[in-house]
């Protein structure tokens, strides 16, 4: 796996906890189409902050157990004391690398959110977890189709963040708009009986307006290091967005979101 695109440490922490409120609805509702497939050992692979993991813990509770594993220390332990304080005690976490992780033969469901699109091979790791996962397991994967990213009325900064975005994770190996292919991928990987629904989040106001900015910040570094483009530009952007973001009349929506369900055969 390549190194993730968007900043980690605390500044990392603090867009997730935007970022897992704000899809939050359209995954608890990703999972509620998915209730059946939720049992036994559940892997949630790049679990971020553990709010998944979380979430599928309190549904499987008594039945089933969750492990949620995460290359960022930091997030891992954030999910770990999430846990001790809401008194879940299905789930554990894991700082690992996603190909490091052997185990999955034992497990009846695995989810990812977010993490194929910052793959420079998300074939491999879909292959990992085919070979791997119980026969009959199902997976669940939300991920990015960027281009259905908008705003209203039209903005320019927000265009721009919008393509360097896309640019940056295409220089580095990766698909922003990966979401379009899981279906081929999932199917070219084995699994069968491959469901695929859309969601996309929209607001006029609250902090899901902040998504953009706080993306835009979060790849900063990283496109000065690909010398895509220059501080001064970002820095540009940056007011545009958020002068856009406190126009009360404003629309901005998340990048269209890829749900997937596929499962391997039994036999």
């Amino acid at each position: 796996m390549n190194e993730y695109t968007i900043h980690g440490g605390l500044k990392g922490i603090n867009r997730l906890e935007v970022l897992s409120r704000t899809v939050g609805p359209s995954t608890n509702a990703f999972l509620n189409a998915n209730q059946d497939a939720l049992l036994g050992s559940c892997l949630d692979l790049g679990c971020g902050l553990g709010t998944v993991s979380l979430n599928i813990a309190q549904r499987v509770q008594g039945r089933g157990e969750v492990l949620g594993l995460d290359k960022e220390a930091l997030n891992v332990a954030y999910a770990t004391d999430m846990a001790a304080a809401q008194q879940i005690e299905n789930v554990s976490f894991v700082c690992k690398d996603v190909f490091e992780f052997n185990e999955i033969s034992s497990c009846n469901l695995v989810y990812a959110r977010f993490l194929c699109s910052h793959m420079n091979n998300p074939e491999k790791l879909l292959r990992h977890v085919f070979r791997n996962i119980a026969p009959g397991g199902r997976v669940l994967i939300e991920d990015t189709d960027f281009s259905g990213h908008f705003c209203y009325p039209a903005c320019a900064g927000f265009e721009s963040y919008v393509q360097l975005y896309q640019r940056l994770l295409h220089q580095r190996g990766a698909d922003a708009n990966i979401g379009q292919r899981l279906p081929q991928l999932l199917k070219e990987a084995g699994f069968q009986d491959i469901t695929v629904q859309i969601a996309q989040p929209v607001h006029a106001k609250g902090e899901g307006k902040l998504m953009a900015e706080l993306t835009m910040a979060g790849i900063s570094k990283a496109l000065i290091q690909e010398q895509i483009t220059t501080q001064e530009e970002i820095d540009r952007i940056l007011f545009s967005l958020k002068k856009f973001r406190e126009n009360v009349d404003s629309l901005i929506s998340l990048p269209r979101i890829i749900q997937v369900s596929a499962s391997k055969p039994k036999q």
